[in-house]
């Protein structure tokens, strides 16, 4: 089966590449990013902006690797997982889902926060989060947890983004 997905817009501003040695960048969480929705989807916005956070669903069309088992981050002290037991860009299918905070809708742009994607992916739909998108401490693996809770504060998210992670 075959399957087709018409963009409906894409990231005019979003995340920009890592350069090789670069040891830090302007967090996900910090940098406003700008995704462009194309004239004939504008309608489908309407009443978006009383939402604070959306789903954003789009292509990782930079991607070009293709694996099953990854080591999270590249670090060797990690355990080989599945790629489907990650967020990791080198999937079978490069689809790319992030929860972003709406600033503004200005139509046809939209501001947002937090979004994962690079500067020219294609946004393949949008979703408002509401509460049936809450679950309050989901299960994760140690590997996991133990990373979150070193890079909680060493990559500055507890001063950032607080309300991210475990109560």
């Amino acid at each position: 089966m075959r399957i087709c997905f018409e963009p409906i817009g894409y990231v005019e501003k979003g995340l920009p590449p890592k350069t090789s040695g670069e040891k830090k960048r302007e967090t996900r969480y910090t940098l406003e990013c700008k995704i462009r929705i194309y004239d004939e989807f504008l309608d489908g916005l309407n009443g978006l902006e009383e939402y604070s956070h959306i789903y954003v669903i789009y292509y990782m069309h930079q991607e070009t690797r293709n694996k099953l088992l990854v080591k999270p981050w590249g670090e060797e002290d990690l355990p080989e997982v599945g790629i489907f037991s990650t967020r990791f860009p080198p999937r079978p299918n490069k689809i790319g889902l992030t929860i972003v905070e709406l600033i503004q809708v200005e139509k046809p742009y939209l501001i947002v926060k937090g979004l994962d994607a690079w500067t020219g992916s294609p946004v393949l739909d949008i979703k408002p989060y509401d509460y049936y998108d809450v679950v309050k401490n989901p299960r994760v693996p140690k590997w996991f947890s133990d990373k979150w809770r070193l890079w909680f504060k060493e990559k500055g998210y507890d001063k950032i983004v607080p309300w991210l992670g475990p109560d």
